[in-house]
């Protein structure tokens, strides 16, 4: 081996770890006879990193069921380096519990996953805890797979300056008089760093201050302070997303509460009573739709193709406006995919015959008068119709006489939501879901063609986006059959959609659309994580990055195109530039040649915080491929004498 090459990755988490996967397993066909070093920097522990380090409440589970995570190329992924298998978090926890799992040099597990791992199966739930312990066996394997050609050295530490040296070389100063790092290329994989309060946020935290009042920013629910949260008085709680979910774990089940089933198999729960009585709401003021427990039968059906390349054409060739143009073929996608499914799997709930329901269907519109007469002919039950409007704002038009009446509107819904995430029954749900996963790929293609206004990238996007989330991104059954016995007891009380908070007269003030009520308390918690763009990080190192000009916010939303989630494609506006390689932009738009930038700050990058899927072409693979074979490439590019 004639020269060392050296790397650093500053941020340890799942995209670090497995752009250190890709750049090992692309070594010896990128850099052959080539010594590497790779310096991964990060203030905590390799493979988690900071969202998913081991010291976390045990309390609080993964979105992502443990056959349904892997951090492991397999067969389906198209990517030109080479594939290197390995097991998806069920496997990796089965092995865990029957011994056959190998530890590399620097890994070491919890008691809680060992113990979990005897109980797991396919459909789990994972902790956080045993995620993170998956990841960083994943860590410290790769780093045994890259022996003896690629030496990684892990450093427990924060970087908070990059430097350009002569040669394109970047010098990585760290803090707290840690030695610096002199490498040839960076690779900054940094997800969730902190960021600079809004305007709302400043406020609010003055007001809190000055009032002697408890206000906890929007942020990551680990990082929250939740114990500063009293027993037993109102807390006014702001969003109801996945962030929501786990503060209520953390203020029920985190103090003591328990959940036990009466005879008939219903959820109830005994407060301990440190918790707090909780008014939650949100803009749309319901949690998120249940994660779907059950599969389509048979094969996945062919796409009905509203939004196909003849259908756009007839719109000519202006810029198009996603609400006038794209969402109704995107709808009507979703709508015939829905009852497509319910007409072929549920025939007995049908009025007339299935074949003439499908075949009439076809040719009709989504919200056209035409399909609610074929609809109110052939659809016998209420809750078989398709109505995306009342499913994206439920709560929307709405009155209540008070907040018992709407808590009894609120159980009712969600008793509904859980049972349908359980019962193939109900299949048209999943059926709707993947419609909107088919019909969004071609949306990517119109992103690409530049076919979007610049009106719906203001506006549209992000509002679909948002229902995107709700719709495919919602929290476990479990955690929806919880809150529905935490409402019941008194402890989780709705306010609603539209929800407002003002601080005044030396308290939080929050109410909503749907009721005359307001709710006045000396806590208030944002739950919910925050907007990361360019202009509000307030990380060190990047912020000395935009000081010099050496990075810049992306002048225009891209798709990052390929995934299979929706709310993956689309990157919000805000994030730090990249060109096709994931290169940084400098101020003036040039790429820098050292610098390489993949996550949830990058554009470009898949940056909903999922997990990959197994056997499914995942996008994160073939994009942490390319960046490791492009950033091997730019090395040996390059007459590097050893250092």
């Amino acid at each position: 081996m004639t020269s060392t090459l050296t790397v650093a990755i500053i941020g340890a988490g799942p995209r670090g770890t497995s752009l250190l996967e890709r750049l090992i397993a692309n070594a010896a066909e990128c850099a052959p006879d080539r010594a590497i070093t790779v310096h991964v920097i990060d203030p905590y522990p390799p493979g988690g990193g900071r969202i998913w380090r081991s010291q976390q409440s045990p309390l609080l589970w993964m979105n992502t069921t443990a056959s349904s995570c892997t951090m492991f190329t397999d067969e389906t992924v198209e990517c030109e380096g080479p594939i290197v298998p390995g097991p998806t978090l069920s496997e990796w926890a089965q092995k865990l519990t029957e011994g056959g799992l190998s530890s590399p040099p620097g890994f070491r597990h919890t008691l809680s996953a060992s113990d979990e791992a005897k109980r797991m199966h396919d459909s789990w739930f994972t902790t956080r805890q045993t995620q993170s312990d998956y990841l960083s066996w994943v860590f410290w394997q790769s780093a045994k797979n890259g022996m003896p050609q690629v030496q990684v050295h892990s450093h427990e530490g924060r970087a908070v300056d990059v430097q350009d040296l002569p040669l394109g070389r970047q010098r990585v100063v760290m803090a707290d008089d840690l030695p610096s790092l002199d490498v040839d290329i960076v690779l900054f994989t940094q997800g969730n760093v902190d960021v600079a309060p809004n305007p709302e946020e400043a406020h609010l935290t003055e007001y809190a201050t000055a009032h002697d009042l408890c206000y906890l920013p929007s942020g990551s629910t680990a990082d929250h302070v939740l114990d500063q949260i009293p027993a037993d008085e109102p807390v006014i709680v702001r969003g109801l997303g996945l962030c929501f979910i786990d503060t209520v774990v953390l203020l029920t089940s985190g103090r003591g509460g328990t959940f036990h089933r009466d005879d008939s198999g219903d959820l109830h729960y005994k407060p301990s009573g440190n918790e707090p009585i909780l008014f939650v709401g949100s803009r749309r003021g319901v949690p998120y739709w249940s994660k779907i427990h059950y599969s389509l039968t048979g094969s996945t059906p062919e796409p009905f193709g509203h939004l196909d390349a003849a259908a756009v054409s007839a719109l000519g060739d202006r810029p198009l406006d996603f609400a006038m143009d794209i969402w109704p073929l995107m709808a009507r996608e979703v709508v015939h995919a829905g009852y497509r499914e319910l007409a072929e799997s549920h025939q007995e709930v049908l009025g007339i015959d299935a074949g003439e329901f499908i075949h009439r269907l076809e040719t009709l519109d989504w919200d056209g008068p035409a399909l609610k007469e074929l609809v109110d002919q052939a659809v016998q039950l209420d809750e078989d119709r398709i109505d995306l409007e009342e499913i994206a704002h439920p709560l929307a038009g709405r009155r209540f006489t008070d907040l018992d009446t709407l808590q009894n509107w609120m159980i009712e819904y969600i008793s509904t939501g859980v049972r349908r995430g359980r019962d193939s029954r109900y299949s048209a749900d999943l059926a709707m879901v993947r419609g909107l996963v088919s019909a969004f790929s071609r949306l990517v293609e119109l992103v690409n063609e530049e076919r979007i206004s610049q009106a719906s990238w203001e506006h549209d996007i992000p509002v679909f986006l948002d229902f995107c989330r709700f719709f495919t991104s919602g929290p476990p059954g479990p955690r929806l059959e919880e809150l529905l016995a935490l409402t019941r007891a008194g402890i989780v009380k709705f306010i609603g959609s539209e929800m407002t908070v003002t601080a005044h007269e030396g308290l939080f003030h929050a109410k909503s659309h749907n009721v005359d009520a307001s709710i006045a308390a000396r806590s208030l918690i944002d739950a919910r994580l925050p907007e990361r763009t360019v202009l509000r990080v307030n990380d060190p190192l990047l912020c000395k990055l935009i000081q010099r000009n050496e990075i810049r916010e992306e002048i225009q939303s891209t798709p990052n195109g390929g995934s299979r989630y929706p709310a993956d494609v689309i990157n919000a506006a805000g994030l730090i530039d990249t060109d096709s390689f994931n290169r940084l932009k400098r101020a003036d738009g040039t790429p820098h040649e050292s610098r390489f930038g993949a996550g949830a700050l990058f554009s470009g990058s898949v940056a909903s915080g999922r997990f990959p899927v197994p056997r499914s072409n995942d996008e994160f693979f073939r994009q942490n491929d390319t960046i490791a074979r492009a950033a091997l490439h730019e090395l040996c590019r390059r007459e590097v004498t050893t250092h």
